[in-house]
């Protein structure tokens, strides 16, 4: 009798898990590569990469649906994958995600980088709600040239 242990979801599969349950079960629409078109009114879109990376990403999937459930459905919702997540990180100067970027008829209200605590979360969310549209930040991609044997 042999053991045949098959290997477990990669942090890939997870992601895909987790933003198949932000589309089934809290209404978020996916986002594909070179899509940019926004709905009018209030939008909060999600942006993503590869878990393995960054584990905070998964964090944020199930933390976003709860702090917009007391908007309702005042705010449409949108996510990207990690493919079509780097674009729109450079068009909305994010510096890596997670990150939550808020818009109001396609104009960026701004955005939330990271994790934080439940009540700062709802408070920041407020402020960027009723505030104006501001200026999109400048995003600069950045590239690390590593030398050979050196640490990145």
């Amino acid at each position: 009798m042999s053991l045949h242990l098959a290997p477990g979801p990669t942090s890939l599969d997870r992601l895909e898990t987790a933003i198949s349950r932000l589309q089934q079960k809290h209404g978020f629409i996916r986002l594909q590569d070179g899509e940019r078109d926004f709905p009018a009114g209030l939008c909060a879109l999600l942006l993503t990469e590869d878990p393995q990376r960054n584990p905070e990403v998964l964090d944020a999937c199930v933390i976003l649906p709860e702090a917009l459930k007391p908007f309702g459905d005042e705010i449409a919702r949108r996510v990207a994958g990690p493919d079509a997540a780097p674009a729109l990180q450079q068009q909305f100067g994010v510096g890596r995600p997670p990150a939550v970027v808020f818009l109001r008829d396609g104009n960026y209200l701004g955005s939330l980088n990271g994790l934080r605590d439940w009540q700062d979360y709802q408070y920041e969310i407020a402020q960027l709600l009723s505030g104006p549209a501001r200026p999109k930040p400048i995003g600069i991609a950045v590239r690390a040239v590593a030398t050979p044997g050196a640490c990145a």
